[in-house]
């Protein structure tokens, strides 16, 4: 297991704003975590989806990074696609893994 490049979320003011933390990272695993916050919940203190999909996003993006060729500088997110199959709430945290197939 590797650490995220140092000061990488340093790089990544939104995800600062969000208060998304990276655990874990390889090349091959992300896992990261977000704590559902008031300031990130739509109705009902249900966490925005959007909040969500930019959580998701995080984690592919420092993966993506973590595989970029020697040389290479940057990557962004081309397309993106998730389907939610049930809501978090104010009294939950996320924690996502993404496994990285290349």
């Amino acid at each position: 297991m590797t650490t995220v490049p140092i000061n990488l979320l340093d790089h990544m003011p939104f995800a600062n704003v969000l208060g998304i933390e990276v655990t874990e990272s390889a090349k091959d695993r992300v896992v990261g975590r977000l704590e559902v916050t008031k300031t990130l919940c739509t109705t009902g203190k249900i966490m925005h989806g959007g909040a969500v999909m930019a959580f998701a996003d995080t984690l592919g993006a420092i993966g993506a990074f973590l595989n970029l060729p020697e040389g290479a500088k940057a990557t962004t997110t081309i397309e993106s696609k998730t389907n939610f199959l049930g809501a978090a709430n104010s009294a939950a945290g996320c924690t996502a893994k993404r496994r990285l197939f290349t």
